[in-house]
């Protein structure tokens, strides 16, 4: 039997009623948050921080996390939307992931450490490798600019009239300018804009000379710091690190697969270009799938406060 448009109504009121209780209740975790963050980040813990620690490890994951965690809630919830519930709802789920790795085996804190180091290291060479196509694009637009420039320079000999002549001489530069500034915006470029006004040419070696070096010296440093770490580190902490992170797999570990399964299915569904998004009608959670989100934040939230009161250190 088919509901009227009142129950239709009603039904959609009481979700929207659920859904406000639910925003909430989220909002309200921030200062339990804030609260057992703190119990991880007093003074003698962060003074006494040892990388070769998994204690120390631990103790500085649960405290960063939750603080991230309340940063989330305050900066998505003021305006409750799918992208922005989704990607708190995906980043609750790997923050859980790590906090119960660490709740299972203190030993995750150096596995911890041997990702940062690797993550860092993969972001620093990737920004050296986006420098290096800087350095190329922005040469080749000073090559193009000088060229461009030359041809309208040769140009002038056909204009018999010296007062066009002129204008035209003085014009040229800018035209060019034009034509090569249009054709940067329309690269992906971090120094574009600055080469507008250093010129391409000197704008490109500013970045070899300036930005290169200080990411090669970030490569060397964790380059370092990683050949330490695989000379210094335990076999038995050897073991418990994955050769690639694969996020289900991890999971598994902290029986987790069915949260994962059912965070990145959605993620991916309405986050990626795939072609089920492209093309499909639904481009937002609707209120049924809202509330279903919201229920595994809230509880998420409630669930990491509660292992992190657990794990916090006892103040004498």
């Amino acid at each position: 039997m088919a509901l009227g448009s009142k129950e239709v109504s009603k039904g959609i009121a009481m979700i929207e009623d659920q859904i406000s209780q639910l925003v909430a209740s989220i909002k309200g975790h921030q200062e339990d948050l804030d609260a057992t963050a703190k119990l991880f980040r007093t003074p003698e813990i962060m003074d006494s921080f040892d990388k070769w620690n998994y204690d120390c490890w631990r103790s500085s994951v649960f405290g960063d996390g939750l603080i991230k965690l309340r940063l989330f809630i305050e900066k998505n919830f003021n305006f409750v939307e799918t992208v922005g519930v989704i990607s708190v709802a995906r980043y609750i789920f790997e923050l859980s992931l790590w906090l119960r790795l660490l709740d299972l085996d203190a030993r995750y804190g150096l596995v911890y450490y041997e990702q940062l180091i690797d993550t860092q290291l993969r972001y620093w060479k990737d920004y050296r490798s986006q420098l290096n196509r800087e350095i190329s694009l922005l040469n080749q637009l000073a090559e193009e600019e000088s060229s461009l420039l030359n041809d309208k320079i040769g140009e002038l000999s056909l204009i018999s009239d010296e007062q066009k002549k002129q204008q035209a001489a003085i014009s040229a530069p800018k035209i060019v300018a034009e034509i090569i500034d249009r054709k940067a915006a329309r690269q992906f470029s971090i120094y574009a804009e600055q080469a507008k006004i250093n010129g391409y040419g000197f704008q490109a070696y500013l970045v070899g000379k300036q930005a290169l070096p200080e990411v090669e010296g970030s490569i060397a440093s964790l380059e370092e710091e990683k050949s330490t770490f695989d000379d210094t580190v335990s076999e038995d902490i050897r073991s418990l690190i994955p050769r690639r992170w694969n996020w289900r797999q991890m999971a598994e570990k902290v029986s987790l697969t069915e949260e994962y399964d059912f965070i990145y299915t959605f993620s991916s569904k309405l986050l990626h270009a795939t072609p089920a998004s492209i093309t499909t009608n639904q481009k937002n959670l609707d209120l049924e799938e809202m509330l279903v989100f919201l229920k595994y934040i809230d509880v998420k939230i409630r669930d990491l406060l509660e292992l992190g009161q657990s794990r916090a250190p006892v103040i004498a």
